[in-house]
């Protein structure tokens, strides 16, 4: 069993091979374009990710694969599932490590140290120091938003945005892991009327829009992007998300550790495979996924050093078989496309008025 630790505990020799790990896949030829010479298999889980958020700022909105929606955790539980076993293939004995943002709170965390993260950028946003920056040459921005526009290089303004000064608290983590139950309808925050309360509650909207975005806006930079696992970070957050709602799970067990059954869109109901490519386009990777699959982070190889020592299956609630669901029905009028309401990228409670006035926040 790969044991994931807290990025403040590794050694010296755990960063480095964990930095080297990645500046690998960075090397490797990409797999969803064999003929582009420019990319490299590192861009390609920048792609999927990307591509995951693109639909939803499309106009009008699309169907989000992974964000903003109930199949948030799963999701990318399956996209650092992957990312991981393929730093595994260049070294057996490096895991992702995870970002304790009650611990590592600042800019002058030990983890943003020359030889691991890098540190803060410049005034201009510029890293300037560690393997990731653009001094050292090694890694270059590829998969970009607009690549007309946009840097080519990484970027960071941490605690710079004046609505993310400072990174989640303790209070905060607990206040969201009180929350039940694991998501509620309409199931897309995009689908959800932003004034009324009742249509933001559960623990999903609390882990994703409290947590996660804040963490995103904090870093600032390349991590704003919908292409923000162009920062290495970007894996550490999500480690500590993914850890999160296994703590959940585990603290929640009178509850069903996955919603919706099946009244979600395609692709974010218990038994429906994720959706990683747009229909037609290459897979990043061979196999489905479905947020049955996934829900027992230990049945993918993994654990956390948080988790209990004697723990090799996670405690959860009652998970329906397939065959006791209701069939499917179609969905509701209010639920086309046209009904979703554009969100800011990353967005923050006090943007909603139905979360910033509901429950506490922490």
């Amino acid at each position: 069993m790969n044991i994931r630790k807290s990025a403040s505990l590794l050694t010296e020799a755990e960063q480095a091979a964990f930095v080297a790990a990645v500046l690998e896949l960075k090397s490797q030829p990409s797999l969803l374009h064999p003929a582009d010479q420019t990319r490299h298999r590192y861009d390609d889980f920048v792609e999927v990710h990307l591509n995951a958020m693109a639909v939803m700022e499309a106009s009008p909105p699309g169907q989000s694969w992974g964000h903003m929606a109930s199949a948030f955790g799963p999701w990318h539980r399956v996209l650092l599932h992957h990312f991981e076993a393929e730093l595994q293939q260049v070294n057996p004995g490096v895991t992702l490590p995870y970002w304790n943002w009650t611990v590592d709170h600042d800019s002058t965390s030990p983890i943003w140290n020359p030889k691991f993260l890098g540190g803060n950028g410049q005034q201009d946003g510029l890293v300037p120091d560690g393997s990731f920056s653009k001094a050292h040459g090694a890694w270059p921005l590829v998969v970009l938003d607009d690549p007309a526009s946009d840097v080519s290089f990484l970027m960071r303004f941490m605690g710079k945005a004046p609505d993310a000064r400072s990174l989640p608290t303790t209070n905060m983590v607990t206040s969201a892991l009180g929350n039940t139950p694991y998501d509620s309808a309409p199931w897309e925050d995009m689908m959800r009327d932003p004034n009324d309360p009742t249509q933001w509650t559960g623990f999903r909207i609390r882990l994703e829009i409290v947590l996660h975005n804040l963490v995103h806006r904090w870093v600032g930079g390349t991590m704003l992007a919908m292409s923000s696992p162009n920062d290495p970070v970007f894996w550490l957050h999500h480690a500590n998300i993914d850890r999160l709602w296994s703590d959940w799970i585990r603290q929640h067990q009178d509850q069903s550790p996955y919603l919706p059954l099946t009244e979600g869109p395609q692709g974010h109901n218990l038994y429906d495979p994720m959706i990683f490519h747009a229909d037609g386009a290459p897979p990043p990777w061979e196999g489905d996924s479905r947020p049955v699959d996934v829900l027992d982070h230990h049945s993918l190889g993994y654990s956390y050093d948080t988790d209990p020592a004697d723990e090799v299956k996670l405690p959860m609630g009652p998970i329906p078989a397939q065959e006791e669901l209701p069939a499917i029905a179609a969905r509701e009028p209010a639920m086309a496309a046209a009904a979703r309401r554009a969100l800011p990228r990353f967005v923050l409670p006090r943007e909603i008025a139905g979360l910033r006035n509901g429950q506490a926040l922490g």
